[in-house]
């Protein structure tokens, strides 16, 4: 699940900085500016390993992770010189269900920044009473298991609104907030899909947070993965209730 392009990612954008250094105060216009996110996604042969990648560096308090300046770069530098991408650090970052979480993380990114419009509409869910009560759950599962930061963190790898394309978001913002609640929704079920049966969490509650993503990417997502998961999460309840 982690890959040689994710290992080699802060690495990579290492070396970027040090190839363009960081400019001194009144040398630059400030949109030119560049934060660590920004170079992972300049770096990354993968989109999504760069979201992925900056929540790992994130739980560090990686310096300068929002924009770059004199004053940070070199512990910056030093941050992303000596951080390795390892199991131990995505559960760490994740909780146990790490490569799920990302797995969604590098499939979201991928859908929405190369197939935005092509992601299947669907009603909305952002006010949805059944919606909020089944994130509710899942949030007081979270909070329970104490993985509540990590149970947020998965969020934030999954939808970096920042680096959609704002042209094509503000033609239809109730179809954005939509699928930005599907993506983060789907992102908080894979991060707690091993507590469907406790605190209160159920499997109704996971799949009402999982369908709206699933919906949207059924016809550009591998059916294999939605399925598979589910099938993990009865088998997990069978288990406790056996």
């Amino acid at each position: 699940m982690i890959t040689d392009e994710l290992r080699l990612l802060p690495a990579r954008a290492a070396q970027f900085i040090r190839r363009h250094p960081v400019p001194k105060p009144g040398d630059y216009a400030p949109e030119t500016r560049l934060s660590v996110l920004d170079v992972l996604v300049h770096c990354a042969p993968v989109r999504g390993d760069a979201f992925v990648a900056f929540q790992l560096l994130s739980r560090r308090e990686l310096p300068g992770s929002y924009l770059l300046h004199v004053d940070v770069v070199d512990d910056a530098l030093s941050a992303l010189d000596t951080f390795a991408v390892t199991e131990h650090e995505c559960e760490q970052s994740f909780g146990p269900n790490w490569q799920d979480v990302m797995r969604h993380a590098v499939e979201a990114a991928a859908l929405l920044h190369g197939h935005f419009g092509a992601l299947t509409r669907t009603r909305s869910v952002v006010d949805s009473r059944r919606r909020l009560g089944a994130w509710a759950c899942a949030r007081e599962a979270a909070w329970d298991a104490g993985r509540i930061k990590s149970w947020y963190r998965a969020q934030d790898a999954a939808w970096e609104r920042h680096f959609m394309d704002e042209a094509t978001v503000r033609e239809d913002e109730q179809l954005c907030a939509d699928i930005a609640t599907a993506v983060r929704d789907a992102a908080a079920a894979h991060a707690v899909s091993d507590l469907v049966g406790r605190h209160d969490f159920t499997t109704a509650h996971f799949e009402t947070l999982l369908d709206p993503w699933r919906t949207a990417a059924a016809h550009l997502l591998p059916r294999g993965d939605y399925c598979a998961a589910a099938s993990t999460v009865s088998t997990n309840v069978r288990g406790r209730s056996g």
